[in-house]
């Protein structure tokens, strides 16, 4: 829709300077009493709405955030002459019961959020332009639009408000009734009405960020001037803060480490360069919190004229629907671990790849742990509205696909990060079964392939764009020596094999395809297979696996990775080759191997980052850098498809045709957990007893499904199926 068809005669409204943050006021006239009334409102960056005095809803930082508009001073530190396409989100409220007849008074809060972003510019200039505000409200039919005749607007108590930086807020002498009749903006002037956006507006599905539980904080060391407190584990929101007495400064500041010392170790969430602070002064209401932002932390400083009250954890309103135990502690806490990370992650209905320096969607993170993300979590919507970014952000023209969705610079490379707009769409498809949506989405993957095809020289993926990104394999634990090309060519082979399947089931044509797939495959084994030994580049960071795991090698290229591995027993693999490794291994029957090589308890392993006492996921496997990363948390998804063995047809989609069939690994003694299909739950557990293995299987209608174990295949039925197998290796 366009801006006219959402909001009607509504202007839109912005502050007469440049403000990060700004309170609009409105008083409006009922002339009756109200049964139905709904207000549909957007504010740029993000708003918080009040009626007579009282928050309508409790959704944060809304609307979702997206590529708004065209930027016209878009600048960035590489080329980019991309043209992509915008929309903007609206909300919607019932706001009858905070109505009444006579004078009303409408309160709404607008921050700059992603859109107003004039500080950080690590990728350059991102900002969109001003705050703005538009709503339309229809109450019984009497409608109200905002327009600058009948509104104002102040900075209020807003002092400085940025995403990335932290807030001061300045409370002293303001009144705290200005959003109701009995309070006025005191500084408050009648707005400018500017252009509407050019841009599509859409009502917001996707789930909205919500406070999903507190925690209570524990002090670690009083400094005299200030105290430093923790809380059980890394999360992403913020404190709220008591201060007693009126016209005090309070100074609050996030980490996720300490130093040896106990003072803040900024590092992870910003280099020291980059600060996680929230300043208040104070006035007589005593308790206080951030409007604008969140922060990733598990510690932080506050000074000692005020107190903690709580920890809200913020994240999209997404429902956990998965669980996962089994007798290896190690491998337990890589699912809590991922959990807590992928909900730290999740904002204003985006998949960031931290939840503090960057803030960003990065399409290599997002793809990458998408399949995970879907099967542990009830994140239908929150993809949909993700695919919708991702689509966004493709060169109408050329077809390549941006690192970022929705766009805001950041670097990348072609087949780890832009084939998100062929795997996200598939693993979407292959969950939740819609067939239309892969449909709509099917032309730009095309057109990604064409882009795809115009940067290779001798059947390989050589480059991206000119001057810019081309990365390979990310986040290795030393130096990073498989060849971005090796990297980049396979992953397309394997995206190629994606884009077939869409094609049959979309009943398109694909034989080119097919021969793209045997012109790529033929270059990349011509140019690092290795004939003497079966080896791709020495089998250097799971290269020999980035190349089976496409179709390339012989059976040799497979001994010498189970080889390897067997004796190395720890990764040397990056964020995409680690996922990769472990699905190779068990894909081709080496289920204990991979099994012990997830579970590892060596220096490069998720056990180094549990025995640190991660309570998320590190950015590296050493702990550099950010400690909120979800990107290694893909491989989760071996604990339901391999350990658990739940395991959909090779054609089917939604869970429809399922098989049961655990790698049952020597190393567990045990294992159990359940996912949430669309048809209902489906619950596994297993345990050794002796020579035998005790499988349960909880199963709901609409699947049909089958045990398949030890090369013995039995049927399931809705509802408890029990067996007792015995176990021929033992």
């Amino acid at each position: 829709m366009k801006h006219r068809e959402i909001f009607g005669e509504a202007h839109w409204l912005s502050p007469r300077s440049s403000l990060d943050a700004a309170l609009f006021r409105s008083e409006i006239e009922i002339k009756k009493q109200i049964k139905k009334a709904e207000i549909t409102i957007c504010g740029l960056g993000w708003f918080i709405l009040y009626i007579n005095g009282k928050r309508v809803g409790v959704d944060e930082f809304v609307p979702a955030y997206s590529d708004y508009h065209g930027r016209s001073d878009l600048s960035l530190y590489y080329p980019l002459n991309d043209e992509w396409s915008h929309r903007i989100y609206v909300m919607k409220y019932d706001c009858a019961k905070y109505l009444h007849s006579g004078k009303n008074v409408v309160g709404i809060a607008v921050g700059g959020g992603y859109y107003h972003q004039t500080v950080r510019k690590a990728e350059g200039n991102m900002n969109y332009g001003e705050i703005k505000l538009c709503y339309k409200i229809d109450a019984d039919g009497e409608v109200f639009y905002s327009n600058r005749k009948d509104v104002t607007c102040s900075p209020g108590f807003f002092k400085k408000s940025n995403l990335y930086f932290g807030e001061t807020l300045d409370f002293s002498g303001f009144d705290r009734k200005w959003n109701t009749v009995d309070g006025t903006l005191a500084d408050g002037e009648e707005p400018l009405e500017v252009v509407p956006p050019k841009s599509d507006f859409f009502v917001q599905d996707c789930l909205p960020d919500r406070v999903a539980e507190t925690l209570v904080p524990e002090l670690v060391k009083d400094f005299g001037e200030y105290s430093v407190y923790k809380i059980e584990r890394n999360v992403s929101g913020y404190p709220v803060v008591m201060c007693e007495l009126a016209g005090e400064t309070v100074v609050m500041e996030c980490a996720e480490n300490l130093n040896d010392d106990l003072t803040l170790n900024n590092m992870s969430v910003g280099f020291n360069e980059q600060r996680q602070m929230e300043t208040f002064i104070t006035d007589e209401e005593k308790i206080y919190q951030p409007f604008f932002c969140w922060f990733g932390f598990r510690f932080f400083t506050l000074t000692n004229n005020a107190r903690p009250v709580e920890i809200r954890v913020i994240h999209s309103d997404i429902d956990v629907t998965s669980a996962f135990e089994c007798s290896d502690e190690t491998l337990n806490w890589y699912y809590r671990t991922f959990v807590n990370t992928q909900l730290s992650n999740m904002h204003s209905g985006v998949p960031s790849d931290c939840p503090h320096r960057e803030r960003l969607g990065y399409t290599g993170d997002g793809q990458l742990t998408c399949n995970a993300v879907m099967t542990e979590f009830d994140a239908e919507s929150f993809y949909r509205k993700w695919i919708a970014d991702i689509w966004d952000c493709q060169d109408k023209t050329t077809g390549h696909v941006q690192h970022t969705a929705p766009f805001a610079g950041g670097g990348g490379g072609p087949a780890g990060w832009g084939g998100a707009i062929i795997n996200v769409p598939y693993q979407f498809y292959r969950h939740y079964g819609h067939r239309n949506e892969l449909e709509a989405m099917f032309s730009s993957m095309e057109k990604f392939v064409e882009y795809m095809e115009s940067r290779t020289e001798n059947g390989m993926i050589v480059r991206e764009e000119k001057d810019g990104w081309c990365l390979g394999d990310w986040c290795t634990p030393t130096k990073i020596e498989i060849p971005e090309e090796l990297v980049n060519t396979t992953m397309f082979i394997s995206q190629l094999k994606r884009l077939i399947f869409c094609a049959k089931v979309l009943g398109r044509p694909y034989d080119k395809y097919e021969s793209l797939i045997t012109k790529h495959s033929r270059a990349v084994t011509e140019k690092y297979f290795d004939e003497t030994t079966g080896d791709f580049f020495n089998n250097i960071q799971g290269a020999n696996a980035f190349a089976v795991d496409c179709g390339l090698g012989d059976e040799r290229t497979i001994e010498n990775i189970v080889k390897k591995y067997s004796e190395k027993t720890e990764f040397d693999t990056g964020i995409f080759g680690t996922e990769i490794l472990l699905n190779v291994l068990y894909k081709t029957g080496n289920g204990e191997l991979a099994t012990r090589l997830l579970a590892n308890k060596g220096e490069v392993s998720f056990d180094f980052m549990r025995r640190a006492g991660a309570t998320t996921l590190w950015e590296n496997w050493n702990g550099e850098a950010s400690h909120s990363h979800p990107m290694f948390g893909a491989s989760t998804e071996f604990l339901f498809e391999e350990i658990l063995g739940i395991k959909q047809g090779k054609e089917t989609v939604r869970y429809d045709q399922i098989t049961i069939a655990p790698a049952f690994p020597e190393c567990l003694g045990f294992a159990k957990g359940k996912i949430t299909t669309p048809h209902g739950e489906v619950a596994v557990s297993w345990k050794r007893c002796g020579n035998e293995i005790e499988i349960c299987i909880d199963l709901c209608d609409g699947i049909n499904a089958s045990l398949v174990a030890f090369n013995e295949k039995m049927p399931l039925t809705v509802g408890k199926n029990e067996f007792v197998l015995n176990n021929p290796v033992a």
